[in-house]
């Protein structure tokens, strides 16, 4: 299993080395996102890569953005300004619609840093997860910190987020079922070969980088976080502008729910839709609705769609 978290010498250059100055932007930027790779950490704006710096030095990026190569020089306030003009024209030339990966920056924003990060009950620790040796991928990685038990920071658990903007993303190759199918795979990648207390004890010495960089906004409790090793991980869907009267998404849970039948996929994990608060990105805890909860609701728009039992 390839790990996340940084080795102690290349996080050094990060948190007090010629990195530093980079962090200090990120921190001050809602615009950019910093991620972990292990061996390289990737900085993404709009969902694009940015910057990527390996722990052996080399600066890489996605030229055909026409992002600017950096060197050791590099003034990287000028470097990020120019890397965003560029960006942003190749989004407005190639008519880029990111609605999605848009979503995805905002609800890192407002849950780690925003103004109301303090009064959610999620904080996003990675985008665009995935393993080697696995074939997933998902939006975000988050950890489930409750507000309510923030003066506790032993035994969290983790959640999977899932992004899906509009009607027609619900269904198909990457729709809710095939991510839910591709989920439970997933745990069962991390039941074979210790590689589930690998993957724990990596995701938090991510967590514990990523607050001693202070990237997230949480002064309330500084104690070391530790995840649980008997809760259930939790899948968590969220469904940005989706027509209401469409059958597509219950189509995708009668096919989830005849998967549970099966497998036996809900004492392994949970399952839920993130709903907003009025409006917005927050997470919160009264906010998330269970799979019953949103068959309850969708029977009284589509009754004919769920069978008994469904």
């Amino acid at each position: 299993m390839k790990k996340r978290s940084l080795s102690p010498e290349f996080f050094k250059e990060f948190q007090q080395g010629k990195y530093r100055g980079l962090v200090e932007i990120t921190r001050s930027d809602p615009g950019l996102i910093m991620c972990f790779r292990g061996d390289y950490v990737s900085f993404y704006y709009k969902s694009m890569r940015i910057l990527e710096i390996s722990v052996n030095g080399r600066y890489d990026i996605d030229s055909h953005y026409g992002v600017p190569c950096p060197s050791d020089d590099t003034d990287w306030k000028e470097y990020f300004k120019e890397a965003k003009q560029a960006i942003n024209r190749y989004c407005n030339e190639n008519n880029q619609e990111k609605a999605e990966k848009e979503i995805q920056q905002l609800i890192v924003k407002e849950n780690n840093s925003g103004s109301i990060c303090n009064a959610t009950d999620y904080f996003i620790i990675d985008t665009e997860y995935t393993q080697s040796g696995f074939k997933g991928r998902f939006d975000a990685l988050g950890v489930h910190w409750p507000k309510n038990k923030r003066k506790n920071a032993e035994g969290l658990s983790l959640s999977f987020m899932e992004i899906k903007a509009g009607e027609k993303a619900i269904s198909g190759s990457s729709g809710l079922f095939e991510h839910y199918r591709s989920f439970f795979n997933f745990t069962e990648y991390l039941s074979k070969d210790d590689r589930k207390e690998e993957f724990l004890k990596d995701t938090e010495n991510v967590i514990k980088q990523i607050r001693l960089l202070d990237l997230w906004s949480n002064s309330q409790n500084r104690n070391e976080i530790t995840l649980s090793r008997t809760a259930k991980p939790s899948l968590v869907f969220i469904l940005s502008n989706y027509n209401p009267r469409s059958t597509l998404l219950d189509k995708e849970i009668v096919k989830i729910k005849e998967f549970m039948r099966t497998h036996n996929s809900e004492e392994i994990f949970d399952i839920y839709f993130a709903t907003s608060s009025f409006t917005g990105y927050g997470l919160y805890d009264p906010c998330m609705q269970s799979l019953e909860s949103v068959c309850e609701q969708r029977r009284k728009i589509h009754a004919d769609m769920y069978k008994e039992g469904i």
